[in-house]
């Protein structure tokens, strides 16, 4: 158990005080309802930038193989070598940010969700038609969102809710017990939403579809489904997962039995406060490239490893192309890629220090999410879509729910090759077990690639990353410092 002086000062609880003699204006925002609504909304727009940004995940990236980059920033050069080593987890360390952020900022909207939650709990009233509604159910999906974030990251973490007695200092718990709580808080959200007839105000959540209960219903279920299956570390926890659980969340997600399918997707605002740094950075051809074990799978006459010399495609996957004039010289890659709609491009040229390490280069971009990324300006990017969970992940979590629970084999198919055919114009994946894991697999790490930093997730519990590749990252260092705990680490 920690003092209590001494677990008020980390993150969690600095953000989770909702009575503090020394900062009045706390007090006076909760007893305001205009500033809980402000408050329940402020904090759904805290998750999205914390999930989507480039730390962790570009690390997560590329320590994955499927980006590459070896450019020092983001956790990305170190957490790229071959063979592997442990993530230096120094409170000094040059990528202390890629655990700092992402424990930092979940807290942070999870101390905002749990301060307007508390506020309608005591009896405070949200203005308009079902005001303590709306505002609930967002801060509940804040606060379901970032508890997700720290089971997938961490090896364990405090859990805080309103519920929470802070007069007692919390207790670190595994990753596992975090997930549980997580899934408490999605079936609150989804028990919120069912059937209603609300909707959300256009600037808590701005999908690319109506802010509808029943739309937020859906992606809730969709959450949950990929909270409880992503927590997996290992193959063995991927195969105890309650995949039964998993299907009756994603059946009733953005696709479903009898469900028109929709993407989980938020609309760019000119990246004022709407923004995705993975999509920022991971289709930034000047940043970031394709790992060439991802594109191997596209096209079998690439090496799975980068040795130096540029390998165009002979690509068996559609969603893989090449550029048809050299890109460079002023003026590229935009140039090259004038035509080109494929998912990937064969650019030709590399970048970054060879002394690096060649394996750490590729000649192969993701284009995909480009006009949402850095390499526009921001002031194009107003009012376009950033996919943060496509329908086709649901569909693949349907899909392998379905093979883990000797499930309907024809219904998996018919959904893999949904992508898979009509996208990939690969040949239909027969409908028998074996066939489909793998071809699941190959739809995951092609398909969502740049979405939300899912690859290492996946890697780990299918069994499919490097040996001494981390499958979690530390509580940091300062943290640990602060706590007075010992500072420890993963991978190597």
């Amino acid at each position: 158990m920690l003092a209590p002086a001494a677990m008020l000062s980390v993150a969690a609880c600095a953000e989770l005080e909702v009575a503090n003699p020394n900062n009045p204006d706390i007090a006076r925002a909760l007893a305001s309802p205009a500033d809980v609504a402000k408050i329940g909304k402020s904090s759904v727009n805290s998750w999205f930038i914390v999930s989507t940004h480039q730390e962790p995940y570009m690390m997560l990236q590329v320590t994955a193989d499927a980006g590459t980059s070896n450019f020092g920033n983001f956790g990305m050069r170190f957490n790229n070598l071959e063979p592997r080593i442990a993530y230096n987890n120094n409170s000094a360390g040059t990528d202390a940010a890629a655990t700092v952020r992402p424990w930092d900022s979940n807290y942070g909207a999870l101390g905002a969700a749990n301060d307007a939650l508390k506020a309608i709990a005591a009896g405070i009233v949200i203005p308009g038609t079902d005001g303590n509604a709306k505002t609930q159910s967002a801060a509940l999906f804040a606060q379901a969102g970032a508890l997700t974030n720290l089971a997938l990251l961490f090896d364990k973490a405090f859990v805080i809710t309103e519920r929470t007695d802070l007069s007692k200092a919390p207790e670190l718990i595994p990753y596992a017990q975090v997930r549980d709580s997580a899934l408490k808080s999605w079936d609150a959200v989804i028990s919120l939403t069912a059937g209603k007839t609300w909707t959300w105000d256009a600037d808590v959540l701005p999908l690319t579809v109506p802010q509808t209960a029943a739309n937020i219903n859906r992606v809730a279920n969709t959450m949950a489904a990929r909270t409880l299956m992503l927590s997996a570390r290992t193959g063995a926890e991927n195969t105890a997962t309650n995949w039964q659980r998993v299907l009756a969340y994603a059946d009733k997600g953005i696709t479903g039995t009898g469900l028109t399918d929709i993407d989980f997707s938020v609309l760019n605002d000119g990246d004022n406060v709407w923004y995705s740094q993975i999509q920022n950075y991971g289709n930034l051809d000047s940043w970031t490239r394709v790992d060439q074990r991802l594109v191997n799978r596209m096209a079998p006459n690439v090496p799975a490893k980068y040795a130096g010399t540029n390998v165009a495609p002979v690509p068996v996957d559609r969603r893989l192309g090449a550029v048809t004039t050299p890109c460079t010289g002023a003026g590229q890659p935009a140039a090259c890629l004038t035509g080109i709609t494929t998912d990937y491009v064969y650019l030709g040229t590399v970048i970054g220090d060879p002394a690096r390490g060649i394996y750490m280069q590729s000649p192969y971009y993701h284009r995909r999410w480009r006009e949402v990324s850095f390499a526009v300006a921001g002031s194009t990017k107003a009012g376009k879509a950033m996919p943060y969970v496509l329908a086709a992940e649901n569909d693949l979590m349907i899909a392998e729910a379905l093979v883990r629970t000797n499930g309907d084999l024809n219904r998996a198919a018919t959904l893999v090759n949904k992508t898979r055919v009509t996208r990939g114009g690969l040949d239909p994946v027969a409908a028998n077990s074996a066939a489909l894991l793998a071809a699941i697999s190959y739809e995951r790490d092609v398909e969502l690639l740049n979405t939300n930093g899912l690859t290492l997730f996946d890697g780990r519990r299918l069994e499919q990353i490097q040996a001494g590749t981390f499958r979690q990252i530390p509580i940091p260092a300062k943290e640990l410092e602060t706590l007075r705990l010992p500072i420890y680490t993963f991978g190597g």
